[in-house]
């Protein structure tokens, strides 16, 4: 039996080099290509499979005889098109949905239309019954509580792994713990993998991180949404990944997503192991320096800890990605300003500031689904869903003068002449990062 799996790519697409594998469908595929199936995972931002203008697909997707797309929001009419063209063109074929996207209740109904079965959560307790056909409609995909249950991903499932210099920009993804106990307003995580932490073991990791080595892959990215959650349970995984670059060669970079909470209840000597381990940078979510924001944002931080956290990731030379986030109903061009200026003030290396979106299936959907203004024919406008965009009305700028703030200050974080600065001194990985987020933040902002 021949099975397709899809990541299904926007419209408008931030950072198109930055390449991460979409390591949920690739988990399985690697389940299925277990039981015997024949597995292929499309990721659109590496294989072309669809022309929505023409109408075109591939003809490898038109022989399986089963298609599943994960959705994000704002390849949800993309996604919904395709799967229309492939009940047209191959009406025996069987087809699924599921991802972030179809977390709402409305969402999934609306790829009902097309598809056999909408798998909302953790699909992997479910998939091979849904390939069969044995579950239709709505599922509730039940969370897999002992994850070392599920197998290493095979990235050689994907299809169409382009090589050539856009290598210097990918990164292989890894994840070791599902899970957030956060209660950000704006997040799907939560939703999706429950609050409880689940991880797995640092032996099976250490397998993962010793395969990928042998791969030849050379840059680690944990795609764990906050990876320093729980610091004293992360110091196992440390200490062996420590043990393992002392006796071999280990990645060029590790980067972790993480939290300001967890660095600061590390402490010094946590973030100290974090560098010994190879961890190079940590993308980490301050979202603002006013108080007041982030407890509307529901964050358990405050100014002064992003200070601190900041601060301490600094003292041991790691690289800090810090994400900020405009929120339409409170930033004006002052605080929008300020947020930038005091990122480089600090320090951060790499600084991105999206504009809070409702997704389905999040209590600021919940607030706003009836309040949208990026609509199209009384319908949310999907395609504009890309956090570069307000969706909803803001409060002291136009939409279109608020993302053009967001914009503007992107652009000079990240100018020309402090990107050459880099080059010069030898960080040329950096120096070309800035460059690039430069000369795209045009076209990003436009969509």
């Amino acid at each position: 039996m021949k099975v397709s799996l899809i990541m299904v790519r926007p419209v408008h697409s931030s950072y198109g080099i930055f390449s991460i594998a979409p390591l949920g469908i690739i988990y399985l595929a690697t389940l299925l290509n277990d039981k015997g199936y024949s597995v292929t995972v499309y990721d659109e931002a590496r294989h072309h499979i669809f022309n929505e203008k023409k109408g075109w697909i591939n003809p490898e997707l038109l022989d399986s005889d089963f298609i599943g797309v994960s959705v994000i929001s704002p390849a949800a009419r993309r996604a919904l098109h395709l799967l229309q063209t492939v009940k047209m063109k191959a009406p025996h074929t069987r087809l699924a949905a599921g991802g972030p996207h179809v977390l709402g209740t409305d969402q999934a109904r609306e790829f009902l239309q097309y598809a056999d079965a909408v798998v909302q959560k953790e699909a992997e307790g479910v998939i091979k019954d849904v390939v069969r056909g044995q579950m239709d409609g709505i599922i509730r995909g039940p969370r897999i509580e002992n994850l070392d249950t599920l197998p290493v991903p095979d990235l050689n499932l994907m299809a169409g792994t382009r090589k050539g210099w856009t290598d210097f920009f990918k990164l292989t993804p890894i994840t070791s713990a599902r899970g957030c106990p956060r209660n950000c307003e704006f997040c799907t995580v939560s939703n999706i993998h429950g609050k409880k932490v689940r991880r797995r073991s640092p032996e099976l990791v250490m397998e993962e991180l010793r395969l990928r080595k042998e791969e030849g892959y050379r840059r680690i990215f944990f795609a764990d949404d906050n990876f320093s959650v729980q610091p004293s349970r992360r110091i196992p995984l440390l200490e062996a990944m420590i043990r393992e670059k002392e006796k071999r060669s280990w990645f060029q970079s590790i980067i972790v997503q993480d939290e300001v909470p967890g660095i600061l209840t590390g402490g010094q000597e946590y973030v100290r192991m974090m560098k010994k381990a190879g961890v190079a940078t940590v993308m980490l979510g301050v979202e603002s320096f006013d108080d007041q924001k982030l407890r509307a944002l529901h964050k358990e931080h405050s100014k002064t800890d992003s200070e601190k956290a900041i601060q301490l990731l600094r003292q041991e030379g790691l690289i800090i990605y810090a994400f900020g986030m405009a929120r339409p109903e409170s930033d004006d061009k002052k605080s929008i300003r300020h947020q930038f200026k005091k990122l480089r003030r600090e320090g951060v290396t790499y600084a991105d500031m999206t504009i809070e979106t409702p997704f389905p299936g999040t209590p600021y959907w919940d607030k706003y689904k009836d309040k949208l203004i990026a609509t199209q024919n009384g319908s949310p406008d999907w395609d504009k869903w890309t956090l570069l965009t307000p969706v909803i009305p803001t409060k002291h700028l136009s939409p279109g003068a608020f993302q053009k703030e967001v914009k503007k200050n992107m652009q000079r974080f990240y100018s020309p002449l402090r990107a050459l600065g880099r080059i010069f001194r030898g960080k040329i990985r950096s120096g070309l990062t800035m460059l690039f987020v430069w000369f795209t933040a045009g076209r990003m902002y436009s969509s």
